[in-house]
């Protein structure tokens, strides 16, 4: 099992040079880290947007350094990380009123100008993160070239669970429910693993450690006020109506999602959404993968990716994916489910 854990919970901090600016707007100050040459015309702009619970360090830094094809994918770009507001480390509390999904989609726009971005952008988004980069590009379609979509969803909670957890939350104090001081689980570790990951049954041993991982990560320098904003946010979220994906405002797609995700389903009637627009909207189901994707499987999703931009016209002159490489990948999850097959069904 150590391989597979390797690949769940590897964690390097990345060594690559970066720039941090402070962008001022609509929804207040946002933090973005920037990398990659922004003068090297080869470089097209790639634009991140994390899931609730996480910066753009914990979501993105594992896959980052997970290997040789994630690195070529990432070396087509320059990069801009957005934090949303108060996800970055070391955020104080933010006030006011809780953004919707549509006005943190706004900030993108106040990224672009304030970093001079001038050439189409390429989005990449998970969870949450996902359905900000879905609006925008149903928004600003023109500045947007292609969308990479992680557990992407186009519907809306439905009341009775929104009612369940507003219930919850009233009767337990956000520093019990977000507590991970405590070495056992405990009832508000499922609380809060139930709204990240749709689910509160009880995990295999690998998958139980992957999971109190994640819990770590996400929380550890974060403000747990501020994360509950910005959960607030996706959970009280309204799907975009059917008439606004056409051919004038859909892009080029990726859709990423666990087979076994419980955002799954959504996800693949997102992708079936985009095709009405009359634009190519891949779907890739990497399985077994149960969490996050781009770390369960980041041969798969880095070569899917790869090949996606490459269908945009970006890439190409770090040459094609082989088909070789591509076996590899397939050869890797085969042995990464045989190895799952092994520990007790989820229940």
């Amino acid at each position: 099992m150590t391989e597979l854990q390797e690949i769940r919970l590897g964690y390097t901090p990345s060594s690559a040079p970066t720039t941090t600016l402070r962008v001022d707007t609509n929804c207040g100050p946002v933090t973005v880290t920037m990398s990659g040459d922004p003068d090297n015309p080869s470089l097209f702009p790639l634009v991140t947007l994390h899931d609730f619970g996480f910066d753009h360090v914990s979501q993105f830094q594992t896959f980052q350094k997970s290997g040789e094809e994630a690195a070529r994918f990432l070396a087509q770009f320059r990069t801009y990380h957005i934090d949303l507001p108060g996800c970055e480390e070391g955020a104080g509390d933010v006030t006011g009123p809780v953004p919707t999904l549509d006005e943190l989609a706004s900030i993108i726009a106040h990224v672009r100008t304030s970093c001079s971005i001038t050439d189409k952008m390429v989005l990449l988004g998970v969870g949450a993160g996902a359905n900000i980069a879905m609006r925008y590009m149903t928004t600003h379609t023109k500045t947007v070239l292609g969308v990479i979509l992680v557990e992407a969803t186009n519907d809306f909670e439905s009341w009775t669970k929104w009612t369940q957890d507003k219930i919850t939350d009233m009767v337990t104090k956000p520093s019990e429910m977000f507590s991970i001081r405590n070495e056992k689980p405990g009832e508000m570790a499922n609380t809060l693993l139930d709204k990240h990951f749709g689910r509160s049954a009880s995990p295999t041993p690998i998958l139980s450690d992957s999971r109190r991982y994640l819990i770590h990560r996400m929380l550890s320098n974060g403000n747990v006020n501020n994360y509950h904003r910005y959960y607030e946010s996706f959970y009280t979220r309204k799907p975009l109506p059917p008439t606004a994906f056409n051919e004038n405002t859909v892009v080029p797609s990726l859709v990423i999602s666990a087979r076994q995700s419980w955002r799954n389903d959504a996800s693949v009637d997102l992708r079936a959404t985009l095709q009405t627009g009359g634009k190519e909207a891949s779907l890739l189901e990497p399985s077994p993968c149960f969490l996050l994707p781009l770390e369960e499987a980041p041969l798969e999703c880095s070569i899917s990716m790869m090949l996606f931009i490459q269908s945009l016209g970006l890439g190409l002159s770090a040459g094609l994916t082989s088909s070789s490489t591509l076996q590899e990948a397939y050869s890797r999850a085969e042995k990464t489910k045989e190895m799952i097959s092994r520990e007790p069904e989820m229940v």
